[in-house]
């Protein structure tokens, strides 16, 4: 798959994610994998952290006794890595703090 359909993808997952009260495991394993595949890519390297995030993020919904508290956790992280994608797909714009800066804080 291309990498902006990848991108597009995980964007759409995200917002599945966030805007649906009860998890899918399907979902978040589509999205883990797409995050996957992305990660082996050349991406502009202001958004790295943003997918390492990502990433994360889905690993410990993926391992979580409680999915559905760790999705609902981040509901703001993944509004804005909605919009951090959405600048990569557009081919533009830089994220302010990436995820080395927070030292994971927020994931």
């Amino acid at each position: 798959m291309a990498r902006e359909e990848l991108l597009k993808d995980v964007q759409t997952l995200l917002y599945e994610l966030k805007e649906t009260p009860i998890l899918k495991n399907q979902t978040i394993f589509r999205l883990n994998e797409t995050i996957k595949e992305l990660r082996n890519m050349e991406l502009n390297p202001n958004f790295t952290g943003t997918i390492q995030e990502i990433h994360i993020f889905a690993d410990k919904v993926i391992t979580s006794s409680h999915p559905n508290d760790v999705v609902h956790h981040h509901s703001l992280n993944m509004a804005r890595w909605i919009e951090e994608v959405g600048l990569l797909i557009n081919g533009g714009g830089k994220v302010t703090i990436d995820y080395e800066q927070r030292k994971g804080r927020e994931v």
